[in-house]
């Protein structure tokens, strides 16, 4: 799994920093009480190595058809792609859903809350789709757009869910999203996360139902609204 950039953004080195250590949101942010029961989160961020940058990184250049929906990237995206559903160079294989907009504000760690319980979620699997593990290569992806004016960093673990479930004793026995919240609680390996940076009029495009993830807003800047569409989108 690599994520694939725009040269135009920047430097690869500071648009993708890396962390290979998993926290406790509630030992290691003592400030944040409205998380779930042993919610995660990356920490110790730092520039990726040059190995790291081959291993992880692309140019959308060099992201094809090929990569099917097994990739993630992140481009431009003008304000005149909400309106019109063009989210060139990506298109959808199939009928784009538009979801609620979002605006999130710099102070929390992370930004996902459960509708449910009203607690953020920290790391997590989306089940828009809900497909099983061994299923979830079908699910669609999504685009999420920053309109600001507040950046975002955007946390994505580097392992699929169906690489996660083989760790994972009777994975078939649990959802998807327990799958992913015990193999990160009980693996002894340290886990790669790479922390994208998301500025306004930027959109990033990946499937959030097998990559582990969540965002924040940069804690210095304003606000964040973000709009978000499903579909299943390759490069054209």
């Amino acid at each position: 799994m690599k994520v694939y950039y725009d040269p135009r953004l920047g430097s690869v080195h500071d648009l993708i920093t890396y962390s290979d250590t998993i926290v406790s949101v509630q030992d290691n942010f003592s400030d944040n009480v409205n998380y779930r029961p042993n919610a995660k989160l990356p920490s110790n961020f730092r520039k990726l190595e040059e190995v790291e940058v081959q291993k992880y990184t692309g140019t959308l250049d060099d992201l094809s058809l090929d990569d099917e929906l097994n990739f993630v990237a992140i481009f431009p995206c003008e304000p005149k792609s909400d309106e019109t559903l063009n989210f060139s160079p990506f298109t959808s294989l199939s009928q784009i859903s538009v979801l609620n907009t979002s605006v999130d504000y710099p102070s929390s760690p992370s930004i996902t809350v459960d509708k449910t319980t009203g607690l953020k979620l920290g790391l997590h699997l989306d089940t828009w789709d809900d497909h099983d593990v061994q299923s979830r290569w079908k699910s669609r992806n999504r685009i999420v757009v920053n309109r600001g004016p507040g950046d975002r960093y955007v946390f994505l673990v580097l392992v699929p869910i169906e690489e996660m479930a083989e760790f994972v004793d009777s994975p078939s026995n649990l959802h998807p999203c327990e799958v992913a919240d015990v193999y990160i609680k009980h693996t002894e390996s340290r886990i790669p996360c790479l922390r994208i940076w998301q500025q306004p009029n930027v959109a990033y495009v990946g499937c959030t139902e097998r990559l582990v993830h969540d965002a924040c807003v940069h804690p210095n800047h304003e606000k964040a609204e973000s709009r978000h569409y499903l579909g299943h989108f390759v490069k054209v």
